[in-house]
């Protein structure tokens, strides 16, 4: 038996550090079309005091007064609820909406996988135009909600010897969905369930983790779609509610070769640099598979995890020869805190999602 999750209504918004989650400290002032520059963005995407993008500009990420790229509104979903394989989602109009006749977002029952990232296209095909949103998230024996729609799905879900559990997500304004931007929604945290107890729980899932208290929650950020020539331009997005703050660096697949900072003092919900960082080609990144990200602890410096490219790109809709010069990707941080102990959850590890998809 599974307990239903109770609906997390904490929220907090932003535009290019769009972040939905609790207790987050980021600058909200951001919904203009176009980002601060790289000194004021290093805050929004960091936290208080964070250097991101000067770090990332002293290896070659450019600054100055950058200007983000027009383009349609596109919408990235990552999966990065860190108790269940998969899950699926309910995105409803808020507050009138009841779900009847809404069909469930993947349309395969199966779900979307742990770390895996799948585009919204068309974006009116899930989205409901013209009105805020409050997506629900839905996991556990996804076969029950095969040939279901919305509202019995969660119907199902308050029941609580239901073979699934559900939990409501904060309300995104509709204006959100209105920007020329490249968004990227994550579900993060612990939807709890029977048997999802373990001394080492607030590892897995954040401090406020309990059974009877999930942590469901949602980052939403708008991903640059700047690109440099001759380089593979990258973003951090921190979506681990286990972690409060990292710093994120790569270590390309070379001999000798050093680590660089991505992201210094990334702070949950947020997506750093701005400008992306563009530091090396795809030729200096060496063996792909080889490259190593790895966080580290903002205070000490101490190496926390470490995770290889052939682990991420085996978990993405990226192939490794897709990782290219001209082209732009998010790294989105899902899972455990950095060298948390195995349990009901998923460990750390990173969805690379194109940035333009």
């Amino acid at each position: 038996m599974l307990h239903h999750v109770r609906p997390f209504r904490s929220a907090c918004l932003g535009g290019i550090a769009l972040a939905v989650a609790a207790g987050c400290t980021q600058d909200h002032d951001l919904l203009g079309r176009d980002p601060p520059t790289a000194a004021s963005a290093s805050g929004a995407g960091g936290g208080p005091g964070a250097t991101a993008s000067g770090a990332a500009t002293t290896t070659g990420a450019g600054g100055g007064d950058a200007v983000e790229p027009p383009g349609p509104t596109k919408l990235t979903v990552v999966n990065g609820v860190s108790d269940y394989g998969a899950v699926r989602f309910c995105f409803l109009a808020y507050p009138d909406g009841t779900g009847a006749g809404v069909d469930p977002w993947p349309s395969a029952a199966a779900g979307l996988a742990f770390a895996r990232a799948e585009e919204v296209e068309p974006l009116r095909s899930a989205i409901p135009e013209g009105t805020s949103l409050r997506a629900h998230v839905i996991a556990g024996d996804l076969g029950a909600t095969e040939g279901l729609d919305c509202a019995e799905i969660l119907a199902l879900a308050a029941d609580s010897a239901a073979p699934i559990v559900a939990a409501g997500l904060p309300v995104l304004p509709a204006p959100v969905f209105a920007e020329e931007k490249s968004l990227l929604l994550v579900a993060t945290g612990c939807l709890g369930g029977e048997g999802h107890t373990h001394e080492g729980e607030k590892q897995g899932c954040g401090d406020a983790y309990t059974i009877d208290t999930p942590t469901a929650g949602l980052v939403a950020v708008a991903m640059s779609r700047r690109t440099s020539f001759g380089k593979v331009s990258l973003q951090v997005a921190h979506a681990t509610p286990a972690t409060p703050v990292v710093r994120v660096e790569l270590t390309p697949g070379r001999d000798l070769a050093s680590g660089v900072t991505l992201a210094e003092d990334l702070s949950y919900g947020a997506i750093a640099p701005f400008p992306p960082f563009t530091g090396f080609s795809r030729d200096e990144l060496g063996t792909l598979e080889d490259v190593a990200i790895e966080t580290r602890d903002p205070v000490e410096g101490a190496v926390t995890s470490s995770v290889r490219m052939r682990e991420i790109l085996a978990s993405s809709d990226v192939p490794a020869t897709g990782v290219a010069d001209g082209e732009g990707f998010v790294l989105v941080a899902v899972g455990a805190a950095p060298g948390a102990a195995r349990g009901f959850w998923n460990p750390l590890t990173y969805s690379l999602v194109r940035a333009d998809p």
